[in-house]
């Protein structure tokens, strides 16, 4: 070997420890950067050259690869998990929404105003003739049927504010969509025909990644080259190379009808055409939880209401017509739907679906409280019921500890179980229960995948994550092997000015 040869295996030993430094640096500089993970220098030994007697002399070090040190196992699995986070989150957030419109555990529920409008027919009952008890009925009826059309109001408005909701992640997804498209071309461009690797294109990437995960849930694969494939949807095509499809939110509800037909479908959109909708096979993230809650489980608690709605309306409405007020032999009905056409007993209710929604008194009742039925017994043509007779009342008064089948029981997410005979208070006791225990249950699930989550954040700490301690023993290897470098440079130096002076 030649004292040039060995100058030259020096200087290249010089620059790759150097470049080795500069990676070390780099690491220590990102310790604290979101989304980095570390970089670790790969050292080749350049293939030797032979002397003429065929003895390999060796060539030295090059730097071939900065590796960046990540396992894409490990990746997937934190990015199922924060998906799965997401959505109980957003699932939890609901929930919270929706206890609060109940407030079954106040005076001011609709179970404390029920009792309330009992105790009242009680009183009735007890007093048939006197009009200030008749005016507390009537009062605490039209309460009770405010309350549950408000309350169907504000669970529709909370169905709507997730159905916007639904519109904004879907702009979400095709905004990361796009985004990732781009860095895979970028990634491919950088590293195609062996080039280096793309470590902080593919930092970012995998951040967009995270943030798709915790925004809809996907299945992805890394193809041979370095770009990134996603599907959502149970299998529609959303990233393909630096190809992004794009998602779409439409009322079009012909093949997947939903619940109100304001609400929103999702379908993929292929050359401005809407293929799909994908609706059904999405589970997972905000997007998900947006979904169930628009559709299962704030819509769980609007079938119960229409069911409290009916029931009441019906049971009462059973009684009331076969008996009569203090003035006339007209029977009526106490609750009504004045969406349907006139009736001079009061309008009835057709369906169960949209009671609450309608539910209302009577408003010849309203107009005047003396129509009122509490007897059974009429006096005569134009006359009412006869004094003291109270049978109606007590009729009304006992359906408060009668029972009837209620469909819209058990868990939510499980459906509409059979008829189960219940008290309305026994009703609305055991959906303020479901729904405190779905609450309860939430905050579990968020606690328990958060835990997970911590967890698997640890573990890609300790593969990916920058360790100051690991970075500073690094340095001084690179330091020392620097110096070494630098003394065979020396040397080097040294003797070809004694070869020069000969």
């Amino acid at each position: 070997m030649s004292i040039f040869s060995t100058l030259t295996i020096g200087k290249q030993a010089l620059l790759t420890q150097a470049r080795a430094i500069q990676v070390s640096a780099n690491n220590i500089a990102n310790v604290n950067t979101p989304g980095y993970t570390r970089q670790r220098p790969v050292f080749v030994a350049v293939p030797p050259t032979f002397t003429r007697g065929g003895v390999p002399l060796g060539g030295g070090v090059e730097l071939s690869d900065i590796q960046r040190i990540a396992d894409a196992a490990l990746d997937a699995q934190l990015r199922h998990e924060r998906q799965e986070l997401s959505f109980q989150r957003g699932i939890e957030a609901g929930l919270g929404r929706l206890e609060g419109i109940f407030q079954e555990l106040e005076d001011t529920g609709i179970t404390g105003t029920m009792a309330g409008f009992f105790a009242n027919l009680n009183d009735l009952a007890s007093n048939p003739q006197e009009i200030s008890i008749r005016n507390q009925v009537v009062e605490s009826a039209l309460t009770l049927a405010e309350l549950i059309r408000n309350t169907d109001r504000r669970l529709h408005q909370l169905q709507v504010d997730t159905n916007q909701q639904i519109a904004q992640l879907t702009n979400q997804v095709n905004e990361l969509a796009a985004n990732i498209a781009q860095l895979n071309r970028q990634i491919f461009q950088q590293e195609v025909g062996g080039g280096a690797t793309a470590s902080a294109l593919r930092d970012e990437r995998e951040q967009l990644l995270a943030a798709l995960a915790e925004t809809i849930d996907f299945t992805s694969f890394e193809r041979d080259d370095g770009q990134i494939s996603v599907f959502v949807g149970g299998g529609f095509l959303l990233v393909d190379t630096d190809f992004a499809a794009r998602l779409e939110v439409s009322v079009d509800q012909s093949s997947q009808p939903l619940s109100d037909p304001s609400f929103f479908n999702v379908f993929q959109s292929v050359d401005g055409a809407l293929a799909g909708p994908i609706t059904s096979g999405i589970s997972g993230g905000r997007m998900g939880a947006a979904l169930e809650l628009r559709d299962t489980r704030i819509q769980f608690y609007r079938n119960s209401l229409d069911e409290v709605a009916f029931t009441l309306a019906n049971r009462m409405n059973t009684q009331h017509l076969s008996g009569y007020g203090l003035e006339d032999d007209t029977q009526r009905r106490l609750f009504v739907d004045p969406t349907q056409p006139a009736d001079p007993q009061g309008p009835d209710f057709a369906t169960v679906a949209g009671a609450a929604s309608v539910i209302d008194v009577n408003a010849d009742i309203v107009a005047n409280n003396r129509h009122l039925a509490a007897g059974a017994t009429s006096l005569g043509v134009g006359l009412g019921a006869a004094v003291g007779d109270n049978e109606i009342a007590l009729a009304l008064a006992a359906l408060q500890t009668s029972s009837a089948a209620f469909f819209q029981v058990g868990d939510p997410a499980a459906g509409p179980a059979s008829g189960a005979q219940q008290t309305l208070g026994d009703f609305m006791d055991s959906l303020a229960g479901t729904l405190g225990a779905e609450v309860q249950s939430a905050r579990r699930a968020v606690l328990q995948e958060g835990l997970l989550v911590a967890n698997l954040e640890e573990r890609r700490g300790s593969v990916s994550g920058v360790s100051i301690d690991e970075e500073v023993t690094n340095l001084i290897r690179y330091e020392r092997a620097y110096q070494a470098a630098a003394r065979v440079i020396a040397i080097a130096d040294e003797l070809l000015e004694q070869l020069l002076s000969l």
